[in-house]
């Protein structure tokens, strides 16, 4: 595997999970094998029903592990917690993920929440301890509408 790069990708709380379904659904049509890792069970279940439904103009084939079924055969897959699973190349994090997680993958999208302090700190010591890690890191602004293109 290539070297890990980890994306810090600004947004607001409000507007996160539309911002995740938009990035998976990216790296999805580039052919890449996308590990959503959620919370909790709860949120799993809102990330499947967004994904779903985010957009009438697209279809991301999906579904939440279920570790006593066998190995995943869609592109995306839905974790509850840190899972590594056999040849997926991207994770999406939409829990708090450990730096070590993320590095097992060619690419990983972490969020930083501008409107939530705790968040948006916790995000900046990542930064810092990856960074002295010297990881490739990349900064990745919020805008409105977000263009997705260089992210692959």
């Amino acid at each position: 595997m290539s070297e890990s790069r980890i994306l810090f990708v600004e947004t607001v709380a409000a507007e996160q999970r539309k911002l995740l379904c938009n990035i998976v659904e990216h790296f999805y049509e580039a052919g890449r094998k996308v590990q959503v890792v959620a919370e909790s069970t709860l949120g799993a279940q809102h990330i499947d029903q967004m994904l779903w439904t985010f957009s009438d103009r697209s279809f991301v084939p999906h579904r939440i592990l279920d570790p006593g079924r066998g190995a995943p055969l869609e592109p995306v897959v839905i974790t509850v917690g840190e899972r590594i699973l056999e040849g997926f190349d991207t994770v999406v994090c939409d829990a708090e993920c450990r730096l070590d997680f993320m590095t097992a993958f060619e690419t990983a999208v972490h969020f930083v929440i501008r409107d939530a302090g705790d968040r948006r700190l916790q995000s900046r010591r990542m930064w810092t301890e990856a960074r002295d890690r010297a990881l490739a890191v990349r900064h990745v602004p919020y805008t409105s509408g977000m263009d997705l293109k260089g992210l692959v």
